[in-house]
């Protein structure tokens, strides 16, 4: 198991080393080794590391043209040196001294493999990927269910990095492992919003380009390849063109319509997520947005025959709250969001109301009008959400995964729907006050909807999640192309950080300092497929190869028959 020596002509450190390799041996990336070191008065002590670096050099060449001399001719002497550089992950016991210069290195296999990677120390370790020995790597769960930490942050180029295939990879390990989720998986919840084409509405389909090597690589780390068991799938009505609710979608039809009355959007005060443009922070119009939400609820009454149907009254009428009530002649009813703005046109300042009785506040009418655009705005891009008519409620508790579909919708309605089901799952989380069961909530493209410049109620409720999500048992995985432009706050409190190919110029950022400068250079050309890790338990960060997913990805991939299910039989 010897590969060589610590060199002896350059100094050794507690954070680095470098090895000479024999003849007969070899290194290569995110190997691990270990060196043991005899200290006077502490006794042996093992440096664990993993290898960042490997080089290669004609020991005796003075000049470029001396290769040709050493390699074809044989006129000049000299030896082929290869050396590797090793950063240390471990030292036990913690005497943290230097190795020894020509101290024998070994490669760290079996339990020696577990130390250098903490796996000993870790209370539930769960496989995250294969590294390049083959054997899988672990991150420590403790630190994403909220024990001691929580979220997930994924960060890498569009199309290339693969960011959301690996968090689907990622929620596949926590529901097929729960020999190591324990308690955390029962009745575990995953909230997944599909926001790109329609390739999340197929995880419950076999991929038939699933081959027999992919299968023995999840059979490696612990699960039985397959689709997602327990899927319930959910997307927006078309724009309203009959009484039937038809699915806005292509490629697949057996999907469940969501919607929102609007009595469930006014009592779940919804109408702040219509102002979702950070820009809107610099005004008073999220202040106007809060006052029409209460005096909506003051006012809203339901009317009879008509479920989720509302009428605006003056409480002094004397109607008790949860009333059911008929319209008189001419009373305007509420049965979409283009009836509720135009009812709002007559509230919102009133000619003859005194100051403190307008709905809108003491604020400039030109705020008033700017809301009333934009409300408007919201009518046309996402009116046929809110709609009269029996609860189209989204029931999370019907499946262990729900994917909702929000890819056809405006961007404003897409900010809409995330705002509107974030906040409706915190809100049950907070009521209850228990972490479990878990809710996992998977977010792609977080820079759009928690960005790092101004503010928003979309923003904020992002942060208070990152914040305090994992103390309520609300966690989330987060994925954008570059983590230089999601909200700070979002970032700091994702305990797990990974990243595939990064853009060159994103990879030099701040956000990145996570990384050592070799695995920066390496993440400009990482292959789909590959991710770095970062995790509290592991002062370095790895990298992971996940395998192939053996659930379909679009139309096309889904396997008609059983045998269509592995290609390479």
């Amino acid at each position: 198991m010897t590969v060589g020596r610590v060199i002896g002509s350059q100094h050794t450190n507690t954070r680095e080393f470098r090895v000479i390799m024999s003849e007969t041996e070899y290194l290569q990336l995110d190997d691990l080794v270990v060196v043991d070191t005899d200290v006077p008065g502490a006794g042996r002590v093992s440096t664990y590391g993993i290898v960042t670096e490997v080089e290669a050099v004609y020991e005796g060449a003075s000049f470029e043209s001396d290769t040709f001399r050493i390699a074809d001719e044989g006129s000049l002497p000299a030896a082929k040196v290869r050396s590797a550089q090793v950063a240390v992950t471990r030292v036990m016991p913690e005497v943290w001294v230097a190795p020894d210069p020509g101290g024998e290195v070994r490669r760290a296999t079996g339990e020696a493999r577990d130390r250098a990677l903490y796996v000993d120390e870790m209370g539930r370790p769960l496989p995250v990927g294969l590294g390049r020995d083959g054997a899988p790597l672990f991150v420590d769960l403790d630190f994403f269910d909220g024990r001691k930490g929580g979220h997930m942050s994924i960060s890498g180029i569009s199309g290339v990095a693969t960011k959301t295939s690996f968090a689907l990879f990622f929620l596949r390990m926590l529901t097929g492992r729960r020999d190591i989720v324990g308690d955390a998986g029962k009745n575990l919840r995953v909230l997944v919003f599909n926001v790109k084409g329609e390739d999340l509405l197929w995880l419950d389909k076999p991929n038939r380009d699933f081959t027999v090597e992919a299968a023995a690589r999840w059979t490696a780390l612990g699960v039985e390849p397959g689709p997602f068991p327990s899927v319930s799938l959910w997307a927006p009505p078309r724009p309203r063109t009959g009484d039937v609710l038809v699915p806005d979608t292509a490629g697949r039809q057996d999907v469940a319509v969501f919607a929102w009355t609007p009595r469930e959007f006014i009592d779940e005060g919804l109408l702040r997520f219509l102002f979702t443009d950070a820009s809107d922070a610099r005004n008073q119009i999220s202040f106007i947005a809060e006052r029409v939400e209460s005096q909506l609820r003051r006012f809203a009454v339901d009317v009879a025959g008509m479920p989720g149907a509302v009428v605006l009254r003056d409480p002094s009428e004397g109607h008790a709250r949860g009333a059911v009530i008929r319209p008189d002649k001419g009373e305007r009813v509420i049965a979409d969001l283009a009836g509720l703005a135009e009812a709002l046109e007559e509230y919102l300042d009133p000619p003859d109301a005194e100051p403190d009785l307008k709905w809108t506040g003491r604020v400039q009418a030109g705020t008033v009008s700017a809301f009333m655009r934009r409300l408007h705005a919201a009518v046309v891009r996402l009116g046929h959400l809110i709609q009269a008519g029996e609860s189209r409620r989204i029931d999370r508790a019907a499946a262990q995964v729900t994917v909702v579909g929000i890819q056809s919708l405006h961007d404003l309605g897409q900010r809409f729907v995330v705002g509107a089901l974030l906040a409706e799952t915190f809100g049950e989380k907070e009521g209850s006050g228990q972490r479990f069961p878990l809710s996992v909530v998977v977010l792609d493209e977080l820079n759009k909807y928690a960005p790092r410049e101004g503010q928003s109620p979309l923003k904020d409720m992002l942060i208070d999640i990152a914040q305090r999500g994992r103390s309520l048992g609300v966690l989330l995985v987060g994925a954008q192309q570059t983590a230089s432009r999601v909200a700070a706050e979002v970032l700091e409190n994702a305990a797990l950080r990974v990243a595939g190919r990064l853009d060159a110029a994103e990879a030099e950022r701040s956000e990145y300092g996570w990384m050592l400068p070799s695995t920066r250079a390496r993440a400009r050309l990482l292959k789909p497929g590959t991710m770095v890790i970062s995790q509290p338990s592991i002062p370095v960060p790895l990298v992971v190869d996940f395998p192939f997913p053996p659930w379909a990805t679009r139309k096309e991939e889904v396997a008609e028959t059983d045998a269509d299910v592995f290609k390479g039989l």
